[in-house]
């Protein structure tokens, strides 16, 4: 073979190469390419095609972070979605000639549902403008929030225009839909919590040692409003019902070494529990119901906050 010839397959050769590792500046590889592994193949199958909504364009780079990557992506924010049980976050941006700024898409995928309903509600204002969207939704300045099942997505720009709001909203439907029909939002506890007076957008999950406690392992909590009076009312999830007792006559003992009171025990409505003082919080009472604690924090007077937390109990 004649120095002409070797040089052309080489040549040629190298484009086989280049082609197939995708090439420079290409970033991840395609739904099809076998390269992908097929649980980041379902997840970028979530961000939206070019063209999915008129005028947006996806760039050409899309990104993946584990656990292990996470501070890369979003340095001191990592912490809060790793205790809500974070798997995986593509990215991705969207370019439309008709709009002065880019829009950045963020997916993360949680363990379940309820961990994604709490690193959403970590981040929500419940002030925000609240859009149907997924299980929940909001807009508000350069960012749009929704998630859905055990996805949370993040939309942001950098700029702050109504028009552009208006089109992150037609991303994030179409976000959504990629999504699929994921139910009804099934957090029971979340349904538990008395109506009345209830802050709106206000209940929260709390992966992890809820009051501080630890033997408090996780549980959702509601904020409260009557006049100027604020209080608020945790649903505690120990574990089964011996773990719930125990965490009971634990939290018994904190509040009396704390520096509050145990003002009386009750043997109803539920399992019992009892009324008494928070050093921090004012009038408390604690009530359980088999697997769950009720604690009424903040109300106006003893009685109140027994009867907040019997209102928790059906």
């Amino acid at each position: 073979m004649n120095c002409k010839k070797a040089l052309s397959c080489l040549a040629l050769l190298s484009l086989v190469f280049c082609a197939a590792c995708g090439g420079p500046g290409t970033s991840t590889p395609s739904v099809e390419d076998p390269a992908l592994s097929p649980e980041d193949a379902a997840l970028k199958a979530l961000l939206p095609e070019s063209g999915d909504v008129a005028g947006w364009a996806r760039g050409e780079e899309v990104r993946f972070f584990d656990a292990d990557g996470l501070y890369e992506f979003i340095n001191g924010a990592a912490e809060n979605f790793l205790i809500y049980g974070f798997e995986k976050v593509v990215t991705a941006d969207y370019s439309n000639p008709d709009q002065p700024s880019e829009v950045t898409v963020e997916i993360y995928q949680m363990k379940d549902p309820r961990n994604t309903f709490g690193v959403y509600a970590s981040e929500r204002n419940p002030e925000s403008n609240f859009k149907p969207i997924g299980a929940e939704g909001y807009v508000g300045g350069t960012a749009l929030n929704f998630w859905a099942g055990k996805y949370y997505a993040r939309l942001t720009t950098f700029q702050e225009s109504e028009a552009l709001q208006q089109e992150m909203e037609k991303l994030a439907a179409a976000i959504n839909k990629r999504i699929g029909d994921t139910g009804a939002l099934s957090l029971p506890e979340a349904e538990l919590f008395p109506k009345a007076n209830q802050v709106p957008h206000s209940i929260r999950y709390l992966a992890k040692d809820v009051l501080g406690q630890v033997s408090f392992a996780e549980g959702f909590e509601a904020n409260y409003k009557d006049g100027d009076k604020e209080s608020r009312v945790v649903i505690v999830l120990p574990g089964d019902e011996a773990a719930t007792v125990a965490a009971l006559d634990k939290y018994k003992e904190f509040v009396k070494s704390s520096g509050g009171a145990v003002a009386k025990e009750v043997a109803a409505p539920g399992d019992g529990g009892f009324v008494g003082e928070d050093k921090y919080e004012g009038n408390l009472a604690v009530l359980r119901s088999g697997e769950r604690l009720f604690i009424s924090l903040g109300e106006s007077s003893p009685d109140k906050a027994l009867a907040q937390a019997a209102a928790c109990i059906k």
